[in-house]
C-alpha cells in the first residue's frame, strides 16, 4: 500500500510538472513573456541546470528588458541553443563587456551558413565590439559637476555657455519624412560664419557658409573627411577657430551617434582625420553636442544612455588640461566609470570651477550653485528657506572639498605610477592606489546621498510651509 501511494505521488508530480512545462511553452510561444518567465522561474527551482529552461527564462528576461537576469541564464543555456550567442553579443555590448560581445557574435556566426543574409551585419557588430574594447583601454577620468534629465526637443537650453563662444540653434525636422531628427546650427560669436546640419538624399551632413557684406555664401559640405555615408550632426567650433566637435553615426562610432574631434589645417585648407574622443563621453548609445568653454573651464554633452524615449541626460563637466586615463585592475570599476554610473560629482561655485585647489578652499561658502529642481537653481546659501537644509549644505561643501583633495591625491599617484619603471616602487604604490580608489568610491556614494538629503529637506520645507 505504501509503495502504491509513493508511486501515485510520483505520477501526480510528473503530470503536474509536464503540465507546467506545457503551460510555460504556451505562454512563451504566444509571446506572453511576463507569464512565461514566472513559469520558467518555478521550473528552474527544480531543474536549475536545464538548458531549455535557462534559455527560455533568459529570453523572457531579454524581452522584458531585464538584462541583469538574462545574461547569466543565457550563459547557463549552453551551446545547444546557438541563438543565445546572438542575444549575449548584444547584452554584453550594452554592459560594456566588449571583448565578450565580440566572442559571442563570432561564435554565433560560426553556426550560420555562408549564404546567410545578415553575415555583413554581424561582422559590423564584431567590428564595433572590437573597436569599443580598444577604447576601453583609454577611459578618461573626468569630473562631472552636474547632470540633469531633460526633454530632447529642448535640450540645448541647458547648455549655459558664454555667449562669447557663439550660439547654437535647434530645430526638429523629419528624416525621409518619418524619423524626427535635430537640425543644429552653430553661429560664431562674430556672426560671420555658420556650421549647420541638413538633409541630403535622406541623410544628415554638416555644411558651412560665410557672411559677405550683405549676404551669405552658398552652403557647402564642410569636408569629405567629416561627412560620411552615415549621419553627421551637432557641430560646435571651439574659441580657437580651428577645433571642431561633432557627432557621427559612421563606422568608427561604437553606438548610434558618437562624439568626434577634428582640427582645421589652414596650410592645406582641410581638416585632420577625425578622432573618436572615447569613453566616458561615448557609449553604445547616442552621445552628441559637445560644447567646451575654455575660459570658464566647463564642458557639456548630451546622451540618451539609460534614458526613456524622448529624454536625454545633460552632463556638465570640467575638461582636463591633460587627458587623464583611468588605471585599475578592477574591470567592473572601469566599466562603471566608462558608463558614467560612478563619477565624482563636484559641488562647487562658479568661481571655484577651473581654479586651483588652494583657490577652491579660499572661496566663500555662501557662493554656490545648487540645482533644487528643473526650474530652480540656488546661487547663494541665503536662498535656502530651511535652516536645516542650509546647515546640510555647509556639511556638503566641507565634504566636497575633502573629496576633491582625495581625487587629486589619487590622480597624482596614478600619474606617478604610470611614469615610474621601477617594479619595487610600483609594488608599493599599487595597493595605495586600490585603497584610495575604494575610499573615493565610498565617498562619492556618500556625496550622492548628501546631495539628495539637502534637496529633500529644502523641498519638504517649501511644500509644508
Amino acid at each position: 500500500m505504501k509503495y502504491k501511494l509513493i508511486l501515485l505521488f510520483l505520477i501526480f508530480n510528473s503530470l503536474l510538472f509536464s503540465q507546467t512545462v506545457t503551460e510555460g511553452e504556451t505562454y512563451f510561444n504566444n509571446k506572453q513573456y511576463g507569464k512565461a518567465r514566472s513559469v520558467y522561474e518555478e521550473l528552474l527551482k527544480k531543474r536549475p541546470k536545464d538548458g531549455l529552461f535557462n534559455y527560455r527564462y533568459a529570453r523572457c528576461c531579454y524581452e522584458l528588458n531585464d538584462a541583469e537576469k538574462a545574461i547569466p541564464h543565457f550563459e547557463l543555456a549552453g551551446k545547444r541553443y546557438p541563438l543565445r550567442n546572438l542575444y549575449l553579443g548584444e547584452l554584453y555590448y550594452n554592459s560594456y563587456r566588449f571583448e565578450e560581445s565580440a566572442t559571442a557574435y563570432k561564435e554565433y556566426m560560426a553556426t550560420l551558413k555562408p549564404t546567410e543574409s545578415k553575415l555583413t551585419e554581424y561582422a559590423e557588430k564584431i567590428k564595433k565590439s572590437e573597436n569599443a574594447a580598444h577604447l576601453m583601454e583609454r577611459v578618461e577620468d573626468i569630473s562631472i559637476i552636474d547632470s540633469v534629465v531633460v526633454n530632447k526637443d529642448e535640450f540645448l537650453k541647458y547648455f549655459k555657455f558664454n555667449s562669447e563662444l557663439g550660439s547654437l540653434n535647434q530645430e526638429t525636422i523629419k528624416l525621409n519624412g518619418r524619423k524626427k531628427v535635430d537640425r543644429i546650427k552653430y553661429t560664431t560669436q562674430r556672426q560671420d560664419r555658420v556650421y549647420f546640419s541638413d538633409t541630403i538624399k535622406g541623410q544628415l551632413n554638416i555644411f558651412t557658409s560665410y557672411k559677405l557684406l550683405d549676404s551669405w555664401t552658398k552652403p557647402v559640405s564642410i569636408s569629405e573627411i567629416i561627412n560620411s555615408q552615415a549621419n553627421e550632426n551637432y557641430p560646435f567650433l571651439l574659441a580657437d577657430g580651428v577645433t571642431l566637435y561633432y557627432a557621427s553615426e559612421g563606422e568608427n562610432s561604437i553606438g548610434g551617434y558618437d562624439l568626434f574631434i577634428t582640427r582645421y589645417n589652414p596650410t592645406t585648407d582641410s581638416y585632420l582625420t577625425p578622432e573618436n574622443i572615447g569613453m566616458p563621453f561615448n557609449s553604445p548609445f547616442n552621445d552628441y553636442m559637445m560644447v567646451i568653454d575654455d575660459q570658464r573651464k566647463l564642458g557639456w554633452f548630451a546622451t540618451d544612455r539609460y534614458q526613456p524615449v524622448d529624454k536625454v541626460m545633460i552632463y556638465t563637466f570640467i575638461p582636463n588640461d591633460v587627458k587623464t586615463i583611468v588605471h585599475s585592475e578592477d574591470k567592473d570599476y572601469v566599466r562603471q566609470v566608462a558608463a558614467l554610473k560612478t563619477y565624482h560629482k563636484v559641488i562647487a561655485s562658479r568661481t571655484e570651477i577651473g581654479s586651483s585647489m588652494e583657490n577652491q578652499l579660499a572661496q566663500p561658502v555662501n557662493q554656490i550653485e545648487f540645482i533644487l529642481n528643473d526650474t530652480t537653481v540656488y546661487t547663494n546659501i541665503n536662498q535656502f528657506k530651511s535652516k536645516e537644509a542650509a546647515r546640510l549644505w555647509n556639511d556638503l561643501h566641507d565634504f566636497s572639498v575633502e573629496l576633491n583633495a582625495r581625487v587629486k591625491e589619487l590622480s597624482d599617484l596614478r600619474a606617478k605610477y604610470a611614469k615610474t619603471e621601477n617594479d619595487a616602487e610600483r609594488s608599493v604604490m599599487a595597493p595605495k592606489i586600490m585603497e584610495l580608489e575604494q575610499k573615493n568610491t565610498d565617498m562619492k556614494n556618500q556625496l550622492s546621498i548628501k546631495i539628495n538629503e539637502v534637496r529633500k529637506t529644502e523641498i519638504n520645507f517649501l511644500q509644508n510651509k
